[in-house]
């Protein structure tokens, strides 16, 4: 079942298209990747996904609701999160403290006093934490860490909120080989609980995650399919992979 639908969204900026036209269905459980050139609309169509930005036209749906005009902090009170391209972290807290701020953000001002008091939040708490491999650094200024800490500690920051939907922007982008190894099996791990849409120029990344790749280009739907569909189709080799395929 799908749990989120894009009908023929457009978004136009000075009579030009960034997203033209542009039809995109996930279903609940699924890891996506969302592919294409620079410029294809990749990382505009999660703006819009989000309500960070304004749809010219189309519809956007989640969980059967439509979310098309929206603010953005009721989007993400529905259960959609979002990794942004550069880490939104709080580099002068600790790592506790950014989780701390992440969980607050959908709970009352007593309840927000001790956020992991409760054995529910502990429990919840340890398992993020266990996920993103953080736990030796929970007292660490966020501002120390490195580059793929820092990539995991906002994904376990978006985690804290239990979103249903995840929205990853370039989660690799910076990262060692390792780190992105790490990142895949934290990826693999979520799948199935959440929904993981993840915008990725990293094919062997793509490669290893993917259940199903769809490719962007000029602002529509060029391609979609399983890996092997997408290594096969000309038009995806012409604009994008070249004769190489996903390496």
């Amino acid at each position: 079942m799908a749990i989120l639908e894009l009908n023929n969204v457009v978004k136009t900026y000075n009579d030009y298209s960034v997203v033209n036209g542009f039809n995109f269905s996930v279903n609940e459980g699924e890891l996506r990747c969302l592919i294409g050139p620079n410029g294809a609309g990749k990382t505009t169509s999660i703006d819009l996904i989000t309500g960070r930005q304004k749809l010219t036209s189309g519809t956007v749906h989640f969980d059967g609701k439509n979310i098309t005009k929206l603010l953005e902090r009721q989007i993400v009170g529905l259960g959609i999160g979002r990794k942004f391209q550069v880490p939104a972290v709080f580099k002068e807290l600790t790592v506790r403290e950014n989780f701390e701020v992440a969980l607050s953000e959908k709970r009352g001002p007593f309840q927000n006093m001790n956020p992991f008091s409760k054995k529910r939040g502990r429990k919840h708490f340890n398992r993020i934490i266990e996920l993103a491999g953080l736990g030796s650094r929970l007292d660490s200024i966020a501002g120390y860490l490195s580059h793929g800490e820092t990539q995991w500690l906002e994904i376990g920051m978006v985690l804290m909120q239990k979103p249903r939907l995840l929205l990853m922007d370039e989660p690799t982008a910076g990262m060692t080989e390792q780190e992105t190894q790490k990142t895949s099996e934290i990826f693999k791990e979520l799948k199935g609980d959440h929904t993981l849409v993840v915008v990725e120029h990293d094919m062997s990344f793509v490669r290893s995650i993917a259940d199903v790749i769809s490719v962007m280009h000029q602002g529509k739907m060029l391609a979609e399919g399983s890996l092997s569909e997408i290594e096969q189709h000309p038009k995806v080799k012409e604009v994008y992979l070249g004769t190489e395929g996903i390496n």
